[in-house]
């Protein structure tokens, strides 16, 4: 067995050569080099297989800030689950004090904690505020994987992806982002040559909302043989193998403007039912077109699939059934034009950061923000009005009588500092596990939060010929790993523009859902994350490799010479997932979420999941919230 599995390895190319020497390259030499004493690089190999410094689950990371920061790595997801599993309560007793006292603390670094963080500054300038981030890097889900492939360095995003640039000032989001200096036009490569190929600018539009506009692949089997199938919205589903009462209910759910309720009331309806049950009760349509839109239902906001989710969440991504509802002047995704920053979000993220930090991007221009290293030294600087502070992960938060005190753990040692308040800008999991003395009614609406997991899969390509061959840049499949992954035009920045070239380097990106049609929500909470946590890099690594050389090799795909690195990030608790009532239900008929804005004791929660649904908008605009209300008890 152990020696088929060996000539299988071989065959797919695991523990090629490149993977190996860039863990080097970004583990080794980047974090711990004086371990090595001047180690070549064949002693440095031989050190990583000797002392299992290559961590077996995290896997690799790849090179430059973000290579020890890919997802929840095994030792994020070790701290955390010490607050889980009730192992803190010790470390918490035994605290030193570090002196330290804030007049505000952020806990957690993404968008929703930068969000807070600036409109603390803004509305109580001179005060400090210190965030707290678990991570090795800021950023929460908007952060990068980086390869250095063939003299080329290439990116892909960890999670938070695609952005418009803002056209009015109508949300904090935008205002930040005006105020923060990102620029507002951008170039592509495509724009020079597109390969004849329409090629999306990020790593949603084509597995829906852009579909129609772009070049994409629905791979089928017939006859035990796969068959790609491309642009099949284009002659009305006829080279689909599915049933014909399906096609029509597909095309009548994805064109048509059926509606089954006035506009009036039209929330607290929707949010009454499962969008499953919207679509076959309401609306009368085949059980398949749900099925459908579940991996997309999941992967875009919501984690699992269209028989526990509100019908108000699909509403509120204009899913099919819901076209009739909206008015000509409604914001359209179907003629919006996504972007994405090379790292995804992440560059959006850098510049709030160097808004608020001075000297963490020493050179402010487009490029060096983009892709320049980061002055790790200039995040925790004292005198800064706002500092951040890495791979610090909160175990305790409570109200006393003169402030908020808050216990973190960091490299190994429980620290407690003060704050006069505190904003709770992560998941409604940890807030949980680590407020203590919760009103009841902000306990309640917690205990009825469910969240999802997602792998985002990075997987740097020698060339892309194979896709070139097919005609498409974006593919959907409907077995094996995942459902869909695609390549982007890369945005132009400066110098450090990744090519855009079949036969050269590129990264293909997978969004990889879990859920568990038939079962309920919790249930595809804990199906989901068994099966993201259960697995090794390597077994990832088999699974992908095998899985992209059945679906592609017949273009001319081979994995062991056409794969030169992939990165897993895995995120356990991506996605709040509303059921039924999340939105308009609760004691009041305002939500869950109500009663957690209005905080308590000087204790303030923002975070996406509690606005409509999880984007780096209202992530912005939910922490921007909370850090308002903090800035409002700082200055009274």
């Amino acid at each position: 067995m152990k020696d088929k599995s060996n000539r299988n390895d071989k065959t797919l190319g695991v523990g090629c050569p490149i993977t190996r020497r860039d863990f080097i390259g970004s583990t080794l030499i980047g974090t711990g080099a004086a371990l090595l004493n001047g180690c070549t690089p064949k002693e440095q190999l031989n050190l990583i297989e000797k002392s299992n410094i290559a961590d077996p689950w995290t896997g690799y990371g790849g090179v430059g800030d973000y290579s020890t920061s890919n997802g929840n790595t095994k030792s994020v997801m070790d701290a955390a689950h010490l607050i889980r599993d009730g192992k803190s309560a010790k470390m918490v007793a035994n605290a030193k004090p570090t002196g330290e006292q804030f007049d505000m603390v952020v806990i957690g670094g993404g968008f929703s904690g930068l969000g807070a963080a600036y409109q603390f500054h803004a509305k109580a300038e001179g005060k400090t505020c210190l965030i707290l981030d678990n991570h090795p890097v800021f950023g929460g889900e908007a952060k990068e994987n980086e390869f250095q492939v063939k003299g080329h360095r290439l990116f892909g995003p960890q999670g938070s992806n695609g952005f418009m640039p803002p056209v009015g000032n109508n949300t904090l989001s935008e205002e930040v982002w005006k105020a923060v200096g990102v620029p507002m036009n951008y170039e592509f490569a495509d724009d020079n040559q597109d390969f004849g190929m329409r090629v999306a600018h990020d790593s949603y539009e084509a597995m829906f909302w852009g579909e129609k506009k772009l070049d994409v692949g629905h791979l089928f089997q017939k006859n035990q043989k796969y068959q790609w199938q491309k642009n099949i919205w284009d002659d009305d589903l006829s080279r689909t193998p599915w049933s014909a009462d399906l096609k029509r209910d597909l095309l009548k759910a994805f064109n048509g403007k059926d509606t089954a309720h006035s506009t009036e009331g039209l929330g607290p309806w929707l949010d009454s039912m499962t969008y499953q049950n919207y679509l076959e009760k309401e609306l009368g349509l085949h059980p398949g077109v749900g099925e459908h839109m579940d991996p997309v239902m999941a992967i875009s906001s919501y984690g699992f699939s269209s028989d526990v989710i509100s019908a108000y969440g699909a509403y509120l991504l204009q899913l099919p059934g819901m076209n009739g509802y909206f008015k000509a002047d409604t914001f359209d995704f179907e003629s919006a034009k996504f972007m994405s920053f090379p790292g995804g979000n992440t560059t959006y993220a850098r510049y709030i950061v160097n808004h608020l930090i001075p000297g963490v991007f020493p050179n402010s221009s487009f490029e060096k923000i983009a892709h320049g290293g980061i002055n790790f030294d200039a995040l925790d600087k004292p005198g800064n009005a706002t500092r951040i502070r890495l791979s610090s992960t909160a175990l305790d938060v409570r109200h006393k009588s003169d402030g908020v005190e808050i216990t973190y753990l960091c490299n190994g040692k429980a620290e407690k500092i003060s704050a006069k308040s505190v904003v709770m800008a992560t998941g409604g999991w940890v807030s949980r596990n680590i407020v203590q003395n919760l009103p009841e009614n902000i306990e309640s609406s917690y205990r009825q939060f469910n969240h999802a997991p997602v792998l985002v899969v990075n997987v740097a390509l020698n060339n892309w010929k194979f896709l070139e061959k097919l005609g498409f840049a974006a593919a959907r499949w409907y077995d094996g790993f995942g459902f869909f992954g695609s390549i982007r035009s890369p945005m132009k920045v400066g110098n450090k523009t990744a090519p855009y070239d079949p036969s050269k380097p590129m990264v293909m990106t997978f969004y990889v859902p879990f859920y568990a049609r038939g079962q309920s929500i919790k249930a595809q909470g804990a199906i989901g994350r068994a099966q993201l946590f259960n697995k090794s890099y390597l077994d990832y690594e088999r699974e992908i490799r095998n899985h992209m050389n059945q679906i592609f090799g017949s273009a001319g795909f081979d994995a062991k010479r056409d794969i030169a690195g992939i990165i897993l990030n895995r995120w356990g608790h991506a996605y709040v997932a509303p059921q039924p009532g999340f939105y308009f239900g609760g004691s009041d008929g305002k939500g869950l979420a109500a009663p957690i804005k209005k905080g308590f004791d000087g204790i303030y929660f923002g975070h996406s999941e509690l606005g409509a649904r999880m984007n780096y908008t209202n992530a912005i605009a939910e922490g921007g919230r909370a850090g308002a209300q903090a800035a409002q008890a700082a200055i009274s």
